[in-house]
């Protein structure tokens, strides 16, 4: 049995290339995807004693690099939400009032015909919480969160295109 370090090393050496591909596929950035990359080997390295029970190591390095790629993901959309809301309302004062309407009122008069679980549900999801959060705040299974966030997507869907087609 390799070392860790030395075996990390050979994974480096033989999967790096195409790690970087895969992650590139994912994050659209070069440089993101390189960091993300190296972060994937270094947290490879850290849980190499965990890896044991794995049958296929590069199956479990790719896991571990898809999981970093998502977790970055993630935070990137939180930080482009509070973005554009702070955006929204630096425009508030330059736009007219039907400008403003045109884009945000079809959305928040669906919003508001849903029930308001489902519109918590939606508008945490979209503010970038997973749904192993929304699980435990609402004390139930993931499986359930994701049952309903599914059924209120499904709401919000056909009451927009009601109000669209009237």
């Amino acid at each position: 049995m390799l070392a860790p370090h030395a075996a990390i090393e050979r994974l480096y050496e033989t999967h790096q290339h195409a790690l970087f591909t895969h992650l590139l596929r994912l994050v659209g950035d070069p440089m993101i995807a390189e960091d993300l990359c190296q972060e994937a080997f270094l947290k490879a390295l850290r849980n190499w004693d965990k890896q044991e029970q794995i049958n296929n190591q590069v199956a479990w390095l790719y896991r571990i690099a898809t999981n970093t790629a998502y977790d970055y993901l993630r935070r990137r959309r939180r930080f482009q939400v509070a973005s554009l809301y702070e955006h929204d309302q630096a425009s508030d004062n330059d736009s007219s009032m039907e400008q403003r309407l045109d884009t945000r009122e079809p959305i928040q008069r669906v919003l508001a015909l849903l029930p308001t679980e489902a519109r918590r549900l939606l508008l945490s999801s979209y503010a970038g919480h997973s749904t192993h959060e929304l699980a435990a705040a609402l004390d139930c299974s993931n499986a359930a969160v994701r049952l309903r966030l599914f059924r209120a997507r499904e709401r919000f869907r056909k009451i927009y295109l009601q109000m669209s087609v009237s």
